[in-house]
């Protein structure tokens, strides 16, 4: 996983369904009902799916670019600026007057689980015909969540058409979508709460009858437990490195970040998978959600010191 190997910086193009403003407060214990709770911590930074994965192709040595919608409004604003400021291509976010853009206030607790409280984004309209598709041949991958199925779906068959690898990342959603946009990519990558919302059996039964369309590989990330992937001939598993998870916020997004971002470096799949679960899991040991997503620099130094230490 050393820098050396890295010929270029891969361009990611990201399509997210929500950008939002996260205000995270780190508590000792999520307790109801009514109770009032003193944060250890407070962090406000930006979230959402897709825009944190670009902040993770970012940081990590890729150049992002974020296509996607927020409401014209202070909180709009804030959202571009904050992923201008890491250096994400925001040339192509969409203000949309008159809608207001999501704000979530979460608790994370000592465990590093988390209570999400969210306002959505009051009905940003489904249109994706003013997405810049032409841009993707100038692409090395690209990468959609599940809150904007029209985008992802314009986004993914664009990406067929120029020959490019394609990330999902199906995290939640209405299920027969979320099913038809997994087949649309080349790399469906689900959640395991969402896995199992599809009725398809334990998830060593259930990647391969989800498997199919455009596919050359469809999985899903289990936590701590690592990923179960399908390649259409065998079910693989890896690993998740073992750490003390202090906020899990973004992990998700942060894996398909930088899985998208490993396909762009021309990695293997396994090496693909391998990469980032170990990425996800350092943002896992950081408190702040998108704050805690690490550069590439901090990310090897990390490794090369997880590595050095004896089996147990």
């Amino acid at each position: 996983m050393a820098a050396s190997g890295r010929t270029h910086s891969p361009r990611v193009i990201c399509v997210g369904g929500s950008a939002t403003i996260d205000q995270i407060f780190l508590v000792d214990e999520v307790r109801l009902p009514s109770v009032k709770l003193t944060a250890t911590d407070f962090v406000e930074t930006g979230g959402g799916m897709g825009a944190n994965a670009a902040v993770a192709v970012q940081r990590l040595g890729g150049q992002a670019i974020y296509w996607g919608r927020v409401g014209d409004d202070v909180t709009g604003e804030q959202v571009i600026a904050l992923l201008r400021q890491e250096g994400v291509d925001v040339s192509t976010v969409r203000r949309l007057p008159g809608f207001r853009t999501k704000i979530a206030t979460i608790l994370i607790d000592a465990r590093g689980e988390r209570l999400v409280v969210s306002v959505q984004p009051q009905g940003y309209p489904p249109d994706a015909s003013w997405l810049p598709i032409e841009r993707v041949a100038q692409a090395d991958v690209v990468l959609a969540d599940t809150r904007w199925p029209q985008g992802a779906q314009r986004l993914f068959d664009a990406a067929a058409s120029a020959g490019k690898p394609s990330v999902f990342d199906g995290d939640a959603g209405e299920v027969q979508q979320v099913r038809t946009t997994a087949g649309l990519a080349t790399h469906p990558f689900l959640s395991q709460p969402m896995l199992h919302s599809l009725g398809l059996g334990e998830p060593r039964d259930a990647l391969p009858r989800l498997f199919g369309g455009r596919n050359v590989a469809c999985g899903v990330t289990l936590g701590s437990a690592g990923v179960m992937w399908f390649d259409g001939e065998r079910v693989q598993s890896a690993p998740s490195p073992r750490v003390t998870a202090v906020d899990t916020l973004a992990a998700g997004d942060t894996w398909h970040g930088a899985f998208a971002l490993a396909l762009g470096e021309r990695k293997d799949l396994p090496s693909a998978i391998k990469f980032a679960t170990a990425v996800s899991a350092m943002k896992c040991t950081r408190f702040g959600g998108r704050a805690g997503i690490p550069t590439r620099e901090a990310f090897e130094r990390w490794w090369s010191a997880l590595d050095q230490k004896p089996s147990t």
